[in-house]
């Protein structure tokens, strides 16, 4: 018994030990959470012309049907007089060998821009892309939402109007939410306690540009350090940035969908029914 014991423990231990080397050697999960959950960037380090497009943070929260996204821009600028803009949600099942779109030098997403998901989270599965439909203020945003299949992406939805804005002030970031249906993400698991991983970027509207800047890495993205395969780089000496570096997402967050599983409903279902008998047999 005692080297059965002995025996179990060392497997336990040879286990982790190999789980361990492996996290070491995978691409990075930056903060993880469950449903309501706030991703914190607090990133206000772009110049003041794009100060109000940056990402501060983000608040995700899910039920049977839908996702619930908010996403805080900074508090020091004004989003709705700064230009038009667009933001990027690459999602990935984090797993591997998925077979998402990993791109590394050309634009691995449908909006063509100059961000991808390293191959070792499996690449982009899956994409919301929040946009500006004018260019002008006020502004109004819509999203559309995409899934990759073998090596097309295709748009789910497209809400021209789907994203509500309520503008910063006295030092509050503007907030942009939106509801995006479970059902448009078919590359992802939406079982209760499953996982998928996840980033925003902010990018301009033209083909080709980078992130301007990053909710799992906050950083000055354009204008001032780039990143690659999560260690930054800066711009070469006595050279130009170049707004359309390619931006290889390898530091993600993590979010854990909290749906009540079908079975699990019927369970609950049940126990309440055998109570309600119970009581009325007391009452008899």
């Amino acid at each position: 018994m005692k080297t059965s014991t002995q025996f179990k423990s060392l497997v336990i231990v040879l286990a982790v030990s190999a789980l361990a080397a492996f996290s070491a050697q995978a691409d990075s999960i930056a903060v993880s959470g469950t449903s309501g959950t706030t991703y914190p960037g607090n990133d206000c380090g772009q110049g003041s012309a794009n100060k109000g497009r940056e990402i501060y943070s983000a608040t995700i929260s899910n039920d049977a049907n839908n996702l619930y996204i908010s996403l805080a821009l900074c508090p020091l600028g004004n989003a709705t007089s700064q230009g038009g803009f667009d933001y990027l949600m690459p999602i990935t099942s984090g797993n591997p060998s998925a077979g998402g779109d990993s791109l590394a030098n050309t634009n691995g997403n449908p909006y063509l821009r100059a961000v991808s998901v390293d191959s070792g989270f499996g690449g982009m599965t899956d994409m919301i892309g929040i946009y500006t439909p004018n260019g002008s203020s006020p502004y109004s945003f819509g999203f559309n939402d995409w899934v990759y299949t073998g090596s097309t992406w295709t748009q789910m939805n497209n809400y021209a109007t789907g994203v509500t804005i309520v503008n910063g002030s006295g030092g509050n970031p503007t907030v942009l939410t939106l509801t995006a249906p479970l059902a448009d993400f078919t590359n992802l698991n939406f079982t209760a306690g499953s996982t998928f991983d996840f980033d925003f970027d902010s990018t301009g509207t033209g083909a080709g540009q980078t992130a301007y800047g990053d909710l799992a890495l906050p950083g000055p993205v354009q204008g001032g350090a780039a990143y690659t395969n999560g260690v930054a780089i800066t711009p070469t000496p006595g050279g130009t940035y170049s707004a359309t570096y390619q931006f290889n997402e390898t530091v993600l967050d993590q979010y854990t969908v909290a749906v009540p599983e079908p079975s699990t409903i019927a369970l609950v279902g049940m126990a309440l029914v055998g109570t309600l008998t119970l009581l009325r047999g007391r009452r008899k």
